[in-house]
């Protein structure tokens, strides 16, 4: 069952036996960092849950998300889309499901509307929360929830993973850095990071070698306004144990973001990481 999950052994586990038991819960909270598959397995037990291949077209499905010109999911959201369609007896079969997606973005009056229903639910309803933050939610909800906690999977499975889809070989770097999250690694792919990142990693071994004309020379060909360059700088720097380095550049993100001038913050920053390996 779950085939074509990548990954995710345990919890796909815990998941079939749900199914074939016939023992599903109420409510679930799948809970782990971004891009590792909460959300797609989160689809795929709703389909078993409903017997079904395309949630799209089944009314006893809803997935829930924050609108997009709001900040949070608002209890006025819960009510609308939950809460009022919650006692409408299922129309194909004998069970609904609802996934609330990003759930950690509940306020707190829209956990506390949830709260009631997740004390008394409907017995033909699966609510299932996705989120990457469990610090987020009051305590009442964590208590009434089945917690599911997802990990990334393993480099080897997610090099294979881009290797079979997209035929691209990460480095080893790269991989540590990504840290399991195969949404994280399609990212990079689709937003044509790959070369950028490797760029990064040579800048990292011209300044090892304290080269600060061909550095700020090479730099230039890396639009470091990309937050995702900094941060896989940072991290290069910080497996190679250069921790004053790291926060050379957290300085330089911080800069940036006040929107200070980007060649002086770049070429600053790129001085005094020099300097900082040649008194290492």
């Amino acid at each position: 069952m779950f085939e074509n999950i990548v990954g995710h052994e345990k919890q796909k586990e815990i998941l079939s036996k749900c199914i074939e038991t016939g023992n599903i819960s109420h409510s679930y909270l799948f809970f782990g960092n971004s891009g590792i598959g909460k959300l797609k397995l989160a689809f795929e037990f709703a389909k078993k849950i409903l017997n079904t291949e395309n949630l799209d077209s089944n009314p006893d499905f809803k997935l829930i998300t924050k609108m997009s010109d709001k900040k949070d999911i608002l209890v006025e959201q819960i009510r609308k889309e939950l809460i009022d369609d919650l006692y409408i007896v299922p129309a194909t079969g004998d069970r609904k499901v609802y996934i609330i997606d990003d759930a950690e973005l509940l306020n707190i009056a829209a956990q506390n509307t949830l709260l009631k229903t997740l004390e008394e639910p409907p017995r033909y309803v699966t609510i299932i929360l996705v989120s990457s933050n469990i610090s987020s939610f009051l305590t009442t909800i964590l208590s009434r929830v089945n917690q599911i906690t997802f990990e990334g999977i393993t480099s080897d499975e997610l090099k294979n993973y881009i290797y079979k889809k997209y035929d691209i070989i990460f480095n080893d770097n790269i991989l540590e850095y990504l840290n399991g999250s195969i949404g994280k690694a399609e990212d990079v792919i689709n937003n044509k990071l790959l070369e950028k990142f490797e760029m990064v990693d040579k800048l990292y071994d011209i300044l090892s070698k304290s080269n600060t004309v061909e550095a700020i020379k090479y730099s230039s060909n890396i639009n470091f306004a990309n937050d995702d360059l900094l941060d896989y700088l940072e991290y290069i720097l910080y497996i190679n144990k250069r921790f004053s380095c790291v926060k050379i550049v957290e300085n330089a993100k911080n800069r940036l973001k006040f929107n200070g001038n980007y060649d002086i913050i770049i070429d600053s920053m790129l001085l005094r990481l020099i300097d900082s390996i040649k008194e290492a």
